[in-house]
This record gives structure tokens, sequence and C-alpha cells, in this order.
């Protein structure tokens, strides 16, 4: 370290992490309606009234935190009227740019339908339930299933989707330990009508570097 320089998140009042209690104090944790992920990390970063961040994923993994504890839920959706999943009690993976993602009351999580049938097709007791009378049971034998040894997912997805991409197929398709997982993009990014950017527009400037650095066809008309 430089001498006479100090790293302000070395600072013992700057947060590696937001806790439960500090997302109460600062009123992260709604009671009804809901608050933008993205907004929520806005607040520590412009707001003075709010302890100071070392990072946002210190309040990424806050917020995931409370949603493992059912303190909070995660919603994905246009709007928070308008959720196409919801998470609590759970793990959840958060973009901390996606604008589709918000937080919102903790709920209890639908119950998972366990399959009670066993491998030879008979019905199993559950815990404090009585035995079966399988005198009348007819028993029918497993039948053989399809034998999978490739997939393949295309399709166009919504841009406040894209963290259940890596969540249901990256992710999974890496634990699998599969002969061959290739990914690849395909992109189409079209201007609003009567707007014109220049070729040397730093946006776009940023994402053809971008693309030759990570070895992708880049193309502009």
């Amino acid at each position: 370290m430089t001498k006479g320089y100090t790293l302000i998140d070395d600072e013992e009042w700057v947060l590696r992490k937001v806790g439960t209690v500090m997302l109460q104090k600062v009123g992260l944790v709604p009671e009804q309606g809901g608050i933008r992920v993205k907004d929520s990390i806005e607040a520590f970063i412009r707001y003075t009234d709010k302890p100071m961040i070392a990072n946002r994923d210190a309040v990424i993994e806050g917020l995931k935190q409370a949603c493992r504890d059912g303190l909070i839920g995660i919603g994905r959706g246009i709007s928070i009227h308008d959720l196409q999943k919801k998470w609590c009690k759970e793990d959840v993976i958060l973009d901390p740019n996606e604008e589709g993602l918000w937080i919102i009351p903790p709920f209890k999580p639908e119950p998972v339908i366990v399959d009670t049938t066993d491998i030879t097709g008979t019905i199993q007791p559950q815990p404090g339930v009585g035995p079966i009378d399988k005198s009348d049971e007819t028993v029918t034998p497993p039948t053989a299933t399809d034998q999978v040894n490739h997939m393949t997912i295309k399709g166009d997805v919504f841009i406040e989707n894209w963290a259940e991409i890596f969540r249901c197929f990256i992710i999974t398709g890496r634990n699998m330990n599969l002969k061959k997982l290739r990914l690849g993009i395909d992109f189409e990014m079209e201007i609003q009508d009567g707007v014109l950017l220049d070729e040397s527009d730093p946006k776009i400037k940023a994402m053809e570097e971008a693309a030759r650095q990570l070895g992708l066809d880049f193309k502009k008309r």
C-alpha cells in the first residue's frame, strides 16, 4: 500500500455485506408492494443517510441471505404486479444490473409434490400414514424410457430472464459432467426509429472491442 493512503474498503465502517438487520433498518424489507433490487443498491451508493458499502456485492449478498432466511421474497418480472417467477426461503441468483428484479414481502413457497411411487410401481406409505391394503392392487411394471445423449436449447429470451439462462442451463449443464458443452450467443440489436448512432459511439466501440477480445463476430450497419 502506498504510504499516506488507505483503501476505503479497509475501514471498519465500510460494509462488505449488508446484514438482515441493516436491510430492515434502512427500509429494504417491504411489508407490501416491492422495491426494485437495482434501486436498493443505488440507495446505498447515492444517499448519505445509508451506510457506505465496499461494492454492490455487499447488498446483493445481503439480499440473497435474506431470501434464504425467509425475511424477504425476490420476484422477477416487468413490473411488481406482473411477476413471472418468485423465490423465498431458497437460493436465488441476483444480477445487480437487471431491471426486472424486485424485493417483495416474504411468502410461503408452494409445497413440492413428491412422487411416492417406487421403481416397482407400488405406492409407499408416508410417515404418519397407516399401511396400505395391497390385496386388490395391480402392479404395473416400469416401462422402458428413451435414452438421451444430446440436448439443444434455442429461442428468444426476454432480457429480464437472462439470469435464469445461467441458473437453469449453464450452471446445471456444467454440473452434469458432460462430454461437451458448447455455448454460443446470437444478439440482434436494433436502434429506435429516427435515432442514428455514430459508429464511434462509446457504447458501440466498447461492444466491438469486447467482441474482438472474446473472439466473437461483430457486425454493424
